[in-house]
């Protein structure tokens, strides 16, 4: 079916963070004197709120989890969020939804002000009619928060004209927490398997599969 209101993703959706995210994770590490871990643990990083992937993955105090949030933050600032590149066929993608009518938002674990610069950084700042994340204090902010706060701002009434895109489980489970359609991507930085089982409304392996899916 066509949706007129589409929520993006952006880590692993929208744009490729990776680069950015990996060196300042491993920055923030370093502060603290604890081994990188793995690659894949690395990656996985990527998409949730930050300050429950240390803890997760690490097994880090609330009062390590906030300075390791804070060194990491410290230095994507500085020198990591800038490295952000859109994943190839997004911009032609976001073009065409809005020449046929939609109206686009993103929703994000990332600091709203981060996603902000990108966007300004690469011309696609008018592009979106909300763009919603969490602060720059570390708090963990739940993907349906942040879902929630951008259909506000559309003053959406019927959840069905809306769809959630996005590359984890946080973004699908959070989307259905509000009743929304969903469609993972497969190409981002959630597993595979994980995606299956959140039981998305369309599952998408290439920027080209989500084409056919929201030109319709």
């Amino acid at each position: 079916m066509s949706y007129k209101y589409i929520i993006f993703d952006f880590d692993g959706t929208l744009f490729d963070s990776r680069k950015g995210i990996i060196a300042s994770i491993n920055f923030a590490l370093e502060q603290m004197n604890i081994n990188s871990p793995s690659e894949e643990i690395l990656t996985s990083f990527i998409g949730p709120p930050l300050g429950e992937s240390f803890q997760k993955h690490l097994n880090l105090s609330k009062e390590d989890t906030e300075f390791a949030v804070g060194k990491l933050r410290e230095y994507y600032e500085d020198h990591g969020h800038m490295q952000a590149k859109p994943y190839e066929g997004c911009l032609e993608l976001i073009q065409e939804l809005l020449r046929r009518g939609r109206v686009l938002g993103i929703a994000t674990a990332k600091p709203t002000a981060y996603a902000d610069n990108i966007l300004l950084g690469n011309s696609w700042s008018s592009y979106f009619r909300s763009v919603r994340g969490s602060d720059l204090k570390g708090e963990l902010f739940p993907k349906e928060k942040t879902i929630g706060q951008v259909l506000k701002d559309f003053k959406i009434y019927n959840k069905a004209e809306c769809i959630m895109v996005g590359d984890t489980i946080y973004d699908i489970k959070g989307a259905q927490e509000h009743g929304m359609d969903t469609i993972a991507v497969d190409y981002g930085y959630g597993k595979t398997q994980d995606l299956k089982d959140a039981r998305p409304s369309y599952f998408v392996e290439t920027v080209g599969e989500l084409k056919n899916v929201l030109l319709v």
